[in-house]
């Protein structure tokens, strides 16, 4: 439940954040024809599909994202890291959350992989409008992979769980928490952005250090044999012998 919950906020609160760096990739998204104005014709049915095709593959992208971090976290709690783990990418979180410029801009050597995707992004626009299923879940997906210092924190927060299972829980739940904002945007257009307040849209350093306190108290907290369960099963075996 603290995943979940932790994933939620971090994804609310950070989806500001969002609306800024992957708003125009929403924007290119959507199906011609979609927004305000005199676009308004699209058919409610249709703006519903396409954003859950949408925000569906890139859930599915953190998801695959947060198994991996899932991993390493969790095979490093088998080694009885867990509480040096959660504490450390607590830490990793709060520097972040301090270097708020560094966060919400992608300065670590990842503009080659940004213009990579953004350029198969920009042409998979025709061929997603013409493929009502395919072309969103692909567009979604890929938007996932864009270099992000949002969802890189959000996969350092994941690993710091050290538990496969909590690492997709929180991964998936914070690519719920940001589809609201998302998805309004997809639908209002340009004039959404425009409404987002200056203070939501600097909200990811606050996101940061919310979820970094709490993987530095989980770390702190935990029993110092929480996370070596192998040693725990040895111990219990040699007692059964004697």
């Amino acid at each position: 439940m603290t995943a979940l919950l932790a994933g939620l906020a971090f994804g609310l609160v950070g989806s500001g954040h969002c609306a800024a760096m992957c708003g125009p990739l929403v924007l290119l998204a959507t199906p011609k024809g979609q927004g305000l104005g005199a676009h308004a014709h699209v058919s409610t049915p249709r703006l519903a599909t396409h954003a859950t095709l949408y925000h569906l593959g890139r859930l599915c992208t953190y998801l695959v994202l947060g198994a991996a971090a899932g991993l390493a976290g969790s095979a490093l709690a088998q080694l009885g890291l867990g509480r040096a783990l959660a504490i450390l990418a607590g830490v990793a979180l709060l520097l972040q959350g301090l270097a708020a410029t560094r966060v919400v801009s992608a300065r670590l050597g990842t503009h080659r992989l940004a213009a990579g995707v953004t350029g198969a992004l920009g042409r998979a626009g025709a061929w997603m409008r013409t493929h009502q299923v395919s072309g969103p879940l692909l567009f979604g997906a890929l938007n996932g992979l864009l270099p992000c210092g949002l969802l890189y924190a959000a996969l350092t927060a994941a690993a710091g769980f050290g538990h496969f299972g909590q690492a997709l829980l929180f991964m998936g739940a914070f690519a719920v928490g940001t589809t609201p904002v998302l998805a309004a945007l997809g639908i209002a257009g340009g004039a959404f952005t425009a409404r987002v307040p200056r203070v939501m849209r600097s909200a990811a350093p606050v996101a940061l250090a919310l979820v970094g306190v709490l993987l530095i108290m989980r770390g702190v907290s935990a029993p110092h044999g929480a996370h070596a369960p192998a040693a725990a099963t040895d111990t219990a075996v040699h007692a059964h012998h004697h």
